[in-house]
């Protein structure tokens, strides 16, 4: 798949759980596993996460129109691929109150290790960027 194409759909999946958590954290939470009901802080911090990815989001929107430059796309890219780096990271090294590593925790896992691939796959290859150039 061409990188313009994953970005697009880099853009549409953080901007629809983005979105979703920021509407409906009670849905996110089930799918993350999360004790229903959740508590009003819980859901506070579910919706500071969607406001998190609906703006990584429009992010990287803003930095495929034309007027953009050349670097804005790539630290754009840059900037996610690290937030979900991160995000992977405390997924594999968080643990429970009872010391078990919790394998509900399987949902943020591949959503952050998919972000972080379909980033480094949407990345331009310098050397056709510079092709283009000429």
């Amino acid at each position: 798949m061409q990188p313009k194409k994953l970005r697009r759909v880099l853009v549409s999946s953080r901007a629809t759980v983005g979105w979703l958590a920021v509407l409906a954290p009670s849905l996110i939470g089930k799918v993350w596993g999360l004790d229903s009901p959740l508590h009003s802080e819980t859901k506070y911090l579910v919706r500071l996460f969607g406001i998190r990815n609906a703006v990584l989001a429009y992010q990287l929107y803003q930095a495929e129109r034309p007027d953009a430059g050349t670097d804005e796309l790539e630290e754009a890219l840059r900037q996610g691929i690290a937030i979900d780096a991160l995000d992977l990271a405390f997924v594999l090294f968080s643990k429970t109150h009872d010391g078990e590593r919790p394998l509900g925790r399987t949902a943020p896992g591949l959503a952050a290790a998919a972000g972080i691939a379909l980033g480094m796959l949407s990345r331009e290859n310098p050397e056709l960027t510079e092709d283009r150039d000429d």
